[in-house]
């Protein structure tokens, strides 16, 4: 039995993992894999020409390309857009639900890979004849094309969503490679005009599907996290079966064995805790936001230890991105800044204790003035 098994078990996890396998080496991935694979029908309904799949199934997908270490846009392109589209009017919603399940439409959001969606940093302003928008999101994914971009921003004290023509968003103010090997970019939009139509929703409707796809992206990149943990522990343990010292094996000495015992009990507790958020979500628990928090500063802390411990114990070859343990490392320190980092979501976790005790301390220092 292994000491390894999946946590989403069947055949997308295996379809995913033979493609990730196929194309490890590649530099470039021919086409558009993501649609052409039929990935983004899996949450779109069925009577909108999709699969009616669950977040499960695509986490499936996810943990079969995080386990051989490829980078495709999976959260972004068939979780956080079909999640978001369904905020919009039925008929609207319904037509570019159809668009994205049969790949005619190659929609992606534009918002930060290190924030949550719903930390909207674009301001939309109405005009007469549609709306203006205004504002800088760093770090989008642009690893695949996109003819229309999905755009949250604050209209006038609520959440608006716009869905934008790529043409008319215009080419990014700077391209660069990420840590893990995405392509990122930083988009200005400055007095950016986009007719009345592009606003598919607002208020409510649009606040409550950015609070949805936030917490598919936090369980998804959770799923990410321990699908690499476990790859990296065990190209870890086969480095150190194989590498020999002084005439032994690596894994005969004691200390790293013990390194490698610590690493696999990380692991466990970070797979029993993406099994639990999955149960939260399912259930839709009233706290499950506070528990996708609390998740991902633990996932962030366990993950960065075992991918420095794995490092330190590939030696040389530890910091050669030929190897897959380096590359699986650097995705893992990459996904602790994925939609918020440990630090940014352990403050969002004290705000309601601090917002809780400012009145108590108020009243304590007017007991004291007087």
């Amino acid at each position: 039995m292994s000491s390894f098994p999946s946590l989403f078990p069947g055949m997308l996890l295996d379809a995913a993992s033979r493609y990730a396998q196929d194309h490890a080496a590649a530099a470039e991935l021919p086409g558009d894999p993501v649609r052409e694979l039929g990935w983004t029908a899996t949450l779109v309904a069925e009577e909108a020409g999709g699969v009616g799949g669950t977040l499960a199934d695509l986490a499936s997908i996810v943990e079969g390309l995080a386990g051989q270490g490829l980078q495709l846009p999976v959260v972004e392109s068939c979780a956080i857009v079909p999640l978001l589209l369904q905020a919009a009017a039925p008929e609207t919603a319904t037509r570019w639900l159809e668009a994205v399940a049969d790949g005619s439409a190659q929609i992606a959001p534009l918002t930060a890979l290190s924030s949550m969606p719903d930390d909207t940093v674009v301001q939309a302003r109405h005009l007469d004849i549609g709306f203006e928008l205004n504002g800088t999101v760093q770090g989008v994914d642009l690893s695949l094309p996109a003819s229309h971009w999905l755009v949250p921003a604050e209209v006038e004290g609520e959440t608006g969503l716009f869905l934008v023509d790529a043409e008319r968003i215009g080419a990014p103010a700077a391209r660069y490679r990420t840590m893990e090997g995405r392509r990122g970019a930083d988009f200005r939009l400055a007095r950016l005009a986009v007719p009345a139509g592009a606003c598919i929703a607002r208020g409510a409707a649009a606040r409550d599907a950015l609070a949805a796809a936030a917490d598919a992206a936090l369980l998804l990149t959770a799923t990410d996290t321990v699908a690499a943990l476990a790859t990296l522990l065990q190209q870890t343990i086969g480095h150190l079966k194989e590498r020999r010292q002084f005439g032994v094996t690596l894994s005969t000495f004691q200390v790293l064995r013990h390194r490698v015992a610590d690493m696999y009990v990380k692991y466990l507790g970070a797979k029993g805790l993406v099994v639990h958020c999955f149960h939260a979500h399912e259930q839709k628990a009233a706290d499950l936001r506070r528990t996708l928090r609390l998740a991902k500063v633990s996932l962030a802390e366990s993950a960065r230890a075992c991918a420095e411990a794995a490092i330190q114990m590939h030696g040389g070859m530890g910091v050669s991105e030929e190897v897959l343990a380096t590359r699986l490392a650097q995705r893992l320190i990459a996904s602790e800044f994925r939609y918020g980092d440990r630090l940014a979501h352990t403050a969002r976790l004290h705000r309601p204790q601090a917002e809780a005790a400012a009145p108590a301390f108020q009243s304590n220092l007017t007991g004291s003035a007087r």
